[in-house]
């Protein structure tokens, strides 16, 4: 008796963990709405050689995760490792998604536990592997939750010990990664859809009832459009209707999903080559497709010449001009041998300066980068810098102090090294400042030259960089055109005081684009920073006194760190004319709001929140809600979460929630809000403002 018992239990825990097949968890950790664990397919990994690991995420019931494209909103997940040296980790496995549609829109994702696998190198001589994995996931039921896990592991390392109980996982697991696709494919991305060609036998395609694409970038469909499968002879065909952007896809790799007409299905990983078709005439902010160009070398690189001898009428060029042809005014001990030496210094600075710029735009582009001339400007920092610099050489020019770039008092020893080193700086300067103004200008030839190999690069910039400095240069060489320049007198004064105007006017147009980048917020602290700059210059300018320079160089400092410490930002967007001004959340915005007597509609969103999405498009942004937004004078504060946000977390939480999204009505003069659902019908909040009406 007791030996059958014995037997029984023995069949029965061998039945029981046989069936379970679990691997040995290296950690885990349960967070708010989902649980994650890291598991490995060996017990000991041997040294040098490879192991499998599995992130396992479980969302909780009715919650769901994302794949690497999570669809119309939603997040993937980040895993960022750390290892000792000597091993790495691999790219994750992706299993295949599911669709899940929620109103207008559809993401891909996972409603159910999912595994993620990992390719790791372990390292040699060593008696384990330790390292950790910081994990970040979305989940999402109706309101969607970040969850956050630091997971610690350790491997012991020796001989190769596979671990029989994960076997089977990790073969489930690798069931639901898509199959390696045989079939030769090719996509073809034009402006309304992406026509998807698998190419296969008639007799694969005889058993197909349906199909369906989910793409790894974006830009190539629209996620929410039915797809519609076409059989041809030699390949089906998948047409995917696709909303007009100003993003092309980046590649058409994916995920192809086919259902058979006995019910079962199959995923297959595809890596069809990309051509794009699409028509840019009517979208002048659609991602440029190459072309061909007929514009011959010495055509662009006469435009090239002529452009760079216009650019010096240009208001932002012509006063550094300006500034070195009066130098070879004033200076009576000028020999014509000094003359050529800065004319050939000017022209120097120029075409380094090009040729700075002109490596970079090469080595962006070869990186596949979109590039344009005059790049720099799209770095809010650079623009800051040429603000301050231009407010500067304009203050200069009008009298306030001098720049001390050329031969402007210095003694007659030093005179020629000072002269040949100011105009090369000229040089640079004239280059930096031009730049803007050269597109409009050298549209042609600089389209031509960017498409083209490296020395037609090198030949059309160096043909802009001569046009450039061929005034100056030509005044060195030629005594006539030094002798029919204006006799000094107090005229020239005059005239470099006049010259500061242009100056102002082009830091005017550059503090435009700095705002436009950054916001009000951004420029105002740009406007102290050189406030302060020109207090610095002008306390220097008060003794020479320890205590004075001391005080000038921290001022100075000061101002330096205000700039370079902003942390630059493109501003919100700013709505049409009928929509209600949004302010940005804070306790201070919402207290001041309620001290107005006014209704206050207060809602919390997140870029990566499905939900928040469907509402705003359902529900807020609509013309009527934005109507009775206005007509009852609802003030509007908008709490974004995109990025972690303590203080909106507190008030999450203190509602009782986890994530977002989050609405309250606060009537006007009340103290409590009115908690709106999660899921906005599109009069929800027409309704609640009726409601309060007074």
């Amino acid at each position: 008796m007791h030996n059958a018992l014995r037997l029984f239990l023995l069949f029965f825990l061998s039945f029981t963990f046989a069936g379970k097949a679990s691997s040995v968890e290296l950690a885990s950790t349960q967070e708010s709405h989902s649980g994650i664990s890291l598991q490995s397919d060996v017990l000991s990994g041997a040294h040098g050689g490879t192991a499998w690991f599995a992130m396992e995420i479980s969302p909780r019931a009715g919650w769901h995760a994302y794949w690497k494209n999570p669809g119309d909103s939603g997040a993937a997940p980040i895993f960022e490792w750390v290892m000792e040296e000597g091993g790495s980790v691999g790219m994750p496995l992706f299993p295949s998604p599911k669709r899940l549609p929620l109103g207008p829109l559809m993401n891909y994702g996972y409603d159910a536990p999912v595994t993620f696998l990992f390719p790791v190198q372990l390292p040699q001589d060593r008696g384990s592997v330790d390292g950790r994995v910081d994990a970040e996931w979305l989940i999402c039921e109706v309101e969607c939750v970040p969850q956050f896990a630091t997971l610690s592991f350790s491997l012991p390392l020796g001989d190769k010990v596979i671990d029989e109980t994960a076997r089977q996982s990790f073969i489930t697991a690798r069931n639901a990664l898509p199959e390696p696709s045989y079939w030769d494919s090719k996509a073809v991305t034009k402006n309304d859809a992406t026509d998807l060609f698998v190419f296969m036998s008639s007799e694969e395609q005889a058993e197909l009832s349906a199909g369906y694409f989910f793409p790894e970038s974006e830009g190539m469909v629209d996620y929410a459009a039915e797809q519609w499968l076409q059989i041809g002879p030699n390949s089906l065909q998948l047409t995917l209707p696709r909303v007009e952007t100003d993003i092309a896809p980046a590649s058409a790799n994916g995920i192809i999903l086919l259902t058979y007409r006995n019910g079962d299905t199959a995923t297959y990983a595809l890596e069809p080559t990309l051509e794009l078709q699409l028509d840019t005439s009517s979208q002048s902010s659609m991602q440029p497709v190459a072309v061909e160009t007929s514009l011959p070398l010495w055509q662009a690189i006469t435009f090239a010449l002529l452009g760079g001898l216009i650019l010096n009428l240009m208001p932002c060029v012509f006063p550094i001009l300006s500034l070195k042809a009066f130098a070879f005014v004033s200076a009576n001990y000028k020999t014509a041998e000094n003359r050529k030496k800065e004319g050939w210094a000017y022209t120097l600075g120029i075409w380094a300066s090009f040729m700075v710029i002109v490596a970079v735009l090469m080595l962006l582009r070869a990186g596949g980068n979109s590039i344009g001339w005059g790049f720099q400007l799209q770095e809010p920092v650079f623009v800051a810098m040429m603000v301050v610099l231009m407010v500067l050489v304009a203050l200069s020019l009008s009298g306030m102090f001098s720049i001390q770039i050329g031969v402007e008092g210095a003694g007659q020893g030093l005179a020629a090294r000072e002269g040949i080193r100011g105009a090369f700086f000229k040089g640079v300067l004239a280059a930096l400042v031009a730049t803007p103004c050269t597109a409009p200008l050298m549209a042609p030839a600089i389209g031509f030259a960017l498409t083209q190999p490296l020395l037609i690069v090198f030949l059309v910039f160096t043909s802009l960089a001569l046009g450039l400095a061929l005034p100056f240069l030509a005044l060195s060489y030629i005594p006539a055109l030094a002798r029919a320049m204006p006799k000094p007198g107090l005229w020239m004064e005059k005239v470099k005081q006049g010259l500061a105007f242009p100056m102002y006017l082009t830091a005017a147009w550059l503090l435009y684009i700095f705002d436009r980048q950054v916001g009000a917020v951004g420029t105002l602290m740009l406007l102290a920073a050189i406030v302060l700059i020109v207090f610095a210059i002008w306390l220097r300018q008060q003794g020479t006194g320890g205590i004075l320079r001391t005080a000038s160089w921290l001022i100075a400092a000061l101002a330096v760190i205000t700039i370079f410490m902003r942390p630059w930002q493109v501003p919100e967007r700013v709505g049409s004319a009928n929509d209600v001004q949004e302010i940005a959340y804070s306790a201070e915005a919402l207290k001041s709001a309620k001290e107005q007597s006014r209704p206050v509609f207060v809602y919390f969103t997140a870029d990566w929140c499905i939900t928040c999405k469907v509402n705003e498009r359902l529900a807020i942004e609509t013309d009527h809600t934005q109507k009775a937004l206005s007509d009852a004078k609802v003030t509007v504060l908008k709490g974004d979460w995109t990025n972690r946000n303590s203080e909106i977390g507190e008030v999450l939480a203190s509602f009782g929630r986890a994530g977002v999204p989050l609405y309250l009505f606060y009537p006007a003069g009340a103290s409590d809000p009115v908690i709106l659902p999660e899921i906005l019908g599109p009069n929800a909040i027409t309704e609640i403002i009726a409601e309060h009406a007074r």
